[in-house]
Parts: C-alpha cells; structure tokens; sequence
C-alpha cells in the first residue's frame, strides 16, 4: 500500500522537471505524441493518480539520496531551475487545476528563485483574463502553437484555430504579463510552398517573440498522415523545397535578431528555453505523465501513453513505465554526441572521445574533415559545430561519427 511521507525535507534531484497534459481539443494528423481527446470528466482522474506518480517517484528517490548523503556526508544543495508543462494541450487546464499541479512539484522540490515555469497553448485558448492568471500563479514564459498564419495550412494541418484566432493570440501575448514568449511554426508541409512560408515567418516575426521554434514535418507510421500514401510521396519529391525554406529562415531569424542555438531553436540572446539547455547539455531530468520520459542516474525511463492504461498501472500502486533501461557507456557517448550536435556550439570531440574512452581512428576523422569540405561543419572554440546544412542531416552525421569498434550501426537513438 501507498503511504506518503511528509515529514522528509524537500530536496531537488534534477534540475528539471516535465508535466505532460495528454489533453487535446482534436487530434492532429501528423502528431505522435501521448495525448487524447479531452473530457472534463477525465481531468481529476488523471491528476489524481499524476499526483501520486509524482509523490511515489520523489519519495523513492529522496530515500536513496537520503541513505547516500548521510554516507557520504554531502551537504549540496540542489535547485529545480525549470519545470516545463507540455502535451497535448495544457491549455485546456482550468487555472486552479495548473496551480494545483504545479503546488504539488512545489511540495516535493526546492525551486530556484528565479525558476522558469514554460507552459504551452493553443491560440484558440488564449485570453487577456487566462494569460493574467497564469503569471499570478508563477507561469513566467509561454509557447504558442501556431505552426501558421494560413488557413488552409492551418486546415490540412487539422488545427482548431484560424489565422485570425493566431494573430489574437499573439497580439493578447504581446499585451500581457508574459513576455518571454515563444511561437511554433511548421514547414514542409503538403500544399506549402516557400512564398507561403516566408509570410508566415515574417508574420511570426511581427509580433517580436523572444523565442521562435521552427519545426519541419516528420511523418509517423501510425498517424493519419503516415497512412495517407499521397502526403507520403508529397514530402519525399519536396526535400529540396524542405531545405531551402530551413536554410532562408536562419538566415532570416539570425537578420531578426533571433540566433540558432539548436537546430529547431532560435532566441534573442538570453532567452534560449532553459529547460531545452539543460536537456541539450546532458544534465538530468524527470518527467511525468502519459508518455512522458526522464533521466536519472544514467536510467532512461518511459511512461506508458495510453491515459487509461496510465491511472490503472497507477491505481494499483505501480508505476507507469513503458520502459526502463540502464544506459551503457556507448548509448550515453551517443547521446552526449547527438545532443550536442543539434546545438550551436558543438562539442569538443577530443573531450568526448577522452571522457567516453572511445577509440578514434583514421576513418571517423577521414568522416570529420569530409564534413568540413562539404560545409556541412565548422571549427568554432575548438568545437567540431554543424552548420545549417550540416544540422538538417544531424542524426545521421551523429551514427557516422561513432567510432567504428562500437556497435552503433544498431544503437537507436535515444530522441
């Protein structure tokens, strides 16, 4: 049986934190992620078993950590520095069931001072009185679902807004409390030409957002599009108009003001996402919720997606995991890789091979400096750094550039 105990002292294990909020008013056809359609009688059954995944998780990790720091007497003080409330929708939450949630991380963890606190909306959700109460209850940075500001994009994308419920939204963002704001845009989509996605960009850049993520379309097997054979061919015969509508809008941000520091990412200095940072650099994090993954420990974990399979597992005192793996020394050289690839600073593959104790041979640095006469990388502070056109083949570049006595041919990546 369960119990809670409340009388240990708070502590922070991580320095970030995730909340996934499956919700969603419809499902889109291109999305993949653990969500389902919103019912308002689902919410308190699904919080209410989050709840105790929270606790339960928490508290088996403040035993060990209590039983290591009373060996070792260690006194380092830990702070969650970002939580990021994520879906799904999570604007489909009424404020007093936000605030709830995000008590709940509260009563559990020592907060920095100056945490960031992200929360993504759909525009269709978006109203001056909702964006005021979300700064009372310590929101401080939003994320805009906008993907773009053409309606029949907007239509093939299967969106529950139009242009019009867009520019609202940002114009309501733009005269809040919230001002360290990100919008989503999407590219490559079927219908979608340069023209088309040049206005949009330029539209999102109106508003001066302090943040802007640039998604381009990933088809998935089991998603409507991953079953539509005519979407399916369309972005296959597209792949040169996908890179020329990428290439243009980091040159157009970086005109902008607003600076690639990953791949999909682009900020005005100082507003990168903290929890993408702290993700990107390696450090660990825990997440919560359907489908949700963490990383502690050198563990990956992965929550089951299904909501009903989630509050059953739950319910009966057991944790949610889908899966749960100890990493092997190759998988975090990996992932350390991949991860610090996609950012604009690169990595120091000296100090990669060094801290991995990978072997490095003639034909891993024949494939480096292949990537340097291509343009497909620079040297920047003694780091190996992609560039753009480098970014947009990323995760093969990542495989290629494990060293050949490693299995990586057959090692998944962990993103």
């Amino acid at each position: 049986m369960y119990k809670s105990h409340k009388k240990n002292k708070k502590f922070s294990p991580v320095p970030a934190v995730y909340l996934h909020i499956p919700f969603c008013r419809e499902i889109c056809p291109f999305c993949s992620f653990a969500v389902c359609k919103d019912h308002s009688d689902l919410h308190s059954k699904y919080f209410t078993e989050m709840f105790k995944e929270i606790s339960m998780v928490l508290e088996e990790i403040k035993g060990k950590s209590q039983k290591e720091s009373d060996s070792q007497k260690s006194n380092d003080k830990k702070l969650l520095e970002s939580i990021y409330v994520g879906g799904g929708t999570p604007s489909r939450l009424s404020i007093p069931e936000l605030s709830k949630l995000l008590s709940k991380v509260r009563e559990h963890l020592t907060c920095s001072k100056n945490i960031e606190i992200t929360f993504e909306m759909n525009p269709e959700d978006v109203n001056p009185e909702y964006l005021k109460n979300l700064a009372k209850i310590g929101v401080n940075r939003l994320s805009l679902g906008g993907q773009s500001f053409r309606d029949s994009i907007l239509s093939k994308l299967g969106r529950c807004h139009d242009a019009s419920d867009l520019h609202r939204a940002c114009e309501d963002i733009v005269n809040s409390p919230l001002q360290n704001w990100n919008i989503d845009l999407m590219f490559g989509i079927p219908g979608q030409n340069v023209s088309m996605f040049k206005n949009d960009l330029e539209a999102a850049i109106s508003y001066k957002p302090n943040h802007i993520s640039l998604y381009g379309l990933e088809i998935h097997k089991r998603t409507p599009f991953g079953k539509n054979v005519q979407i399916c061919n369309w972005v296959n015969e597209n792949q040169e108009q996908y890179e020329e509508m990428y290439l243009w809008a980091v040159s157009r941000l970086k005109a902008a003001g607003l600076i690639q520091y990953e791949v999909s990412n682009f900020s005005r200095k100082g507003n990168e996402s903290r929890n993408n940072l702290l993700v990107w650099s390696g450090k660990e994090y825990l997440g919560f919720g359907t489908g949700a993954h963490s990383f502690y420990e050198r563990i990956r974990k992965a929550n089951i997606g299904s909501v009903k399979t989630y509050i059953s597992h739950l319910k009966k005192n057991t944790l949610p995991f889908e899966f749960e793996e100890q990493l092997s020394n190759t998988q975090l050289a990996l992932e350390f890789l991949m991860l610090g690839l996609r950012c604009s600073k690169g990595v120091n593959l000296k100090g990669w091979v060094d801290r991995f104790e990978l072997k490095w041979s003639t034909e891993e640095e024949r494939y480096v400096n292949s990537l340097y006469e291509q343009g497909h990388a620079l040297k920047k502070n003694n780091n190996f750094c992609l560039t753009p056109k480098g970014m947009l083949l990323a995760d093969n570049i990542t495989v290629q550039m494990m060293p050949s006595n490693t299995s990586h041919k057959t090692i998944k990546l962990l993103f």
